[in-house]
């Protein structure tokens, strides 16, 4: 009973012209237009227009219509084609971009643990692309591990008694 009351009464709360999902993704047909797109475990696919910023957790996103704001991908992949607009950053973690145009991209895009590609025609622009490759998300998780257990971890001092 509380599993049907609980997606009901979220929906209900959420301000005028955002959407916050939890397990079911979110579609902004062609035409369509809301502010801000929050996902989390879904994925988000924006054809219409969205003036706000977007959030995945654990999902994809597409984008072919247009984004004022950044869009943050965290365990997912992102795709942009060519008609899309992104207008902030691009930044994902743990997941891979691919874009067709650096027009689509208006901000920076930052691939932490994924790999950024690009297909189509590439121009040269004064936007950063930066990507971090697994190896080196998993290198650097691993460094911070280390140093944490030397940190946190007393050594062992014999007993003089």
């Amino acid at each position: 009973m509380l599993s049907l009351v609980l997606p009901a009464a979220f929906a209900h709360a959420q301000p005028h012209g955002n959407r916050n999902y939890f397990n079911q993704d979110i579609f902004v047909a062609q035409g369509q237009q809301i502010h801000n797109a929050i996902c989390i475990f879904c994925s988000v696919q924006v054809e219409g227009d969205l003036s706000g910023r977007v959030l995945v957790l654990f999902g994809s996103l597409n984008v072919s219509g247009r984004v004022d704001g950044g869009a943050v991908v965290v365990g997912g992949n992102a795709v942009i084609d060519s008609q899309a607009r992104l207008g902030g950053n691009a930044v994902i973690i743990g997941g891979n971009a691919v874009y067709e145009s650096d027009e689509s991209i208006a901000g920076n895009a930052y691939v932490i643990g994924g790999h950024l590609s690009t297909f189509g025609e590439r121009t040269k622009t004064s936007t950063r692309r930066v990507s971090f490759s697994p190896v080196f998300f998993y290198s650097l998780g691993f460094a911070v591990l280390l140093l944490f257990s030397v940190l946190f971890f007393p050594r062992r001092r014999p007993n003089t008694a």
